[in-house]
């Protein structure tokens, strides 16, 4: 594990007399490398080791839905860390406050490493804080499959680019230590004055009614029935992808009138699932050697049946995700078109002029009424269900920008819209995926009225590639 520390501070004197695991990225017990790392810490040391977890809320663009979906894998966590006599905490409050003043007294606090511009900004608060200055801290990557700081060392201008460096190292990183029995003694912290769910932590109910009480969390745009979070249900979706939707995946994978998606990217945003872990039960599920993966990502044009279906997932499961990680960890403007590569920003803005199909407000589009029956579908998809099919969501990003009259104002429409009702919002994938449309990782095409050189696409071309009654069938029974 020690391979995946991005950064770490060695105390001056420390002394402290438990291991202090603040678990936020990485919302799981089974794969998550910062914890397993503690756990070996603390056994190293002969010490008890104490997670927890910080309810913020200040964190950017959350709301119910986002808070349900990750409260809903809380309960799970306690009953696996109860199971192995390892207290586990839920505080409320400021990562920043709290975190230091229960990290004083540890011998070692351990982070897992967030790659947005806010996660980042807690964490260099915790290690800058003086409380800390006798306690040891280490941050690692628990996400990416090749950890980002060591995929590469600056941001990459495409899939490209990084499948290469990603592929080289694939085969230092696809196996995960298996689970070691760790006895460490039982510690606990003295959370007297620390705002604390002081109740039952596996009464999901009791602690998702305190946890709304307490935030004041406004009953818009509600939460979502259709899906759970929690490492258990994403075992369910993943058991599910692989025994009937896996053999049609490369085939049917962009169509919105079929269901061929993981729907795991929620799980994964919330890291309460292992994209590796994936990986491997995919590949025992069907009988094909891990070892094989950094082969097939590579040859995937040329493969076919059951092993172009892997590689395909793979590529989207590794390379186009921690694309998206790449992009956020090395770029502080993934959120604006300041992101954008430099042919992207000159041919949209060269036709800023261009006359626009029509203009809406940000209530009729946040409402899907528009003149595009395919755009409003996808629209009330993802307000109803948290989820919008992929194709489609790169067709509704780039759609905007022929209702927009500037650029920036259709980036941050999209962004407001993504990141507000899609359960895997607020994501590097999300901000990678909207900076797409404008043609970020992406290379110039043929000029088109307001597109300029930016990859166009159109109602025709979903009309002749899918069956969009059927799309529109799905949507409208989804959102009755």
């Amino acid at each position: 594990m020690k391979e995946r520390i991005i950064r770490q501070k060695i105390a001056k004197s420390p002394n402290g007399n438990y291991v202090l695991y603040w678990m936020q990225q990485a919302q799981r017990i089974h794969y998550n490398p910062a914890l397993d790392y503690a756990l070996a810490e603390a056994q190293r040391m002969k010490l008890g080791l104490i997670i927890c977890f910080v309810i913020n809320d200040e964190i950017p663009e959350a709301n119910i839905r986002h808070y349900r979906f990750m409260i809903e894998a809380l309960p799970e966590i306690a009953l696996g860390l109860a199971s192995k006599n390892i207290p586990f905490h839920i505080l409320l409050g400021k990562p920043h406050d709290l975190i230091p003043k229960l990290g004083q007294k540890a011998r070692l606090l351990v982070l897992d490493h967030g790659y947005l511009r806010w996660q980042k900004a807690l964490r260099n608060e915790v290690f800058s804080s003086k409380l800390l200055s006798d306690t040891e801290i280490v941050e690692l990557d628990s996400e990416a499959t090749v950890p980002v700081h060591l995929a590469s060392d600056k941001e990459e201008y495409s899939a490209a680019t990084l499948r290469r460096k990603i592929v080289s190292k694939l085969p230092d990183w696809l196996v995960y230590p298996d689970p070691v029995h760790y006895d460490v003694p039982t510690q606990d912290l003295d959370l007297q004055g620390i705002p604390h769910y002081p109740y039952d932590l596996q009464d999901l109910d009791a602690l998702w009614d305190w946890v709304r009480t307490e935030l004041k969390l406004q009953p818009s745009p509600g939460s979502i029935s259709s899906m759970t979070g929690g490492y258990n249900q994403a075992q369910e979706q993943l058991s599910f992808f692989i025994q009937n939707k896996l053999q049609g995946y490369a085939q049917y994978r962009s169509h919105p009138d079929k269901d061929y998606a993981s729907e795991l990217s929620p799980y994964l945003h919330f890291g309460q699932i292992s994209a590796l872990e994936i990986i491997h039960k995919i590949f025992d599920a069907w009988q094909v050697p891990v070892e094989a993966l950094p082969h097939l990502i590579t040859s995937k044009k040329q493969q076919m049946g059951k092993s172009l279906n892997l590689a395909d997932y793979a590529e989207e499961l590794i390379v186009r995700r921690e694309l998206s990680m790449n992009f956020c960890d090395h770029n502080p403007n993934y959120d604006s078109v300041l992101c954008l590569p430099t042919w992207a920003r000159k041919t949209l803005n060269d036709h800023l002029l261009d006359e626009r199909e029509e203009q809406y407000s940000l209530d009729r589009l946040e409402q899907g009424e528009t003149n595009d029956i395919y755009w409003n579908a996808a629209q009330r998809q993802m307000l109803s269900t948290g989820k919008m099919q992929g194709y489609m969501r790169m067709y509704w990003g780039k759609r905007l920008l022929s209702w927009c009259p500037s650029v920036d104002e259709a980036f941050e429409i999209l962004l407001y819209l993504n990141n507000k009702y899609e359960i895997d919002g607020r994501d590097a994938n999300a901000y990678a995926g909207v900076a797409w449309c404008f043609g970020k990782h992406d290379r110039p095409w043929g000029t088109r009225p307001i597109f300029g050189m930016v990859r166009y696409m159109n109602a025709a071309g979903l009309k002749r590639k899918f069956d969009m009654n059927a799309y529109i069938a799905k949507v409208d029974a989804q959102t009755r």
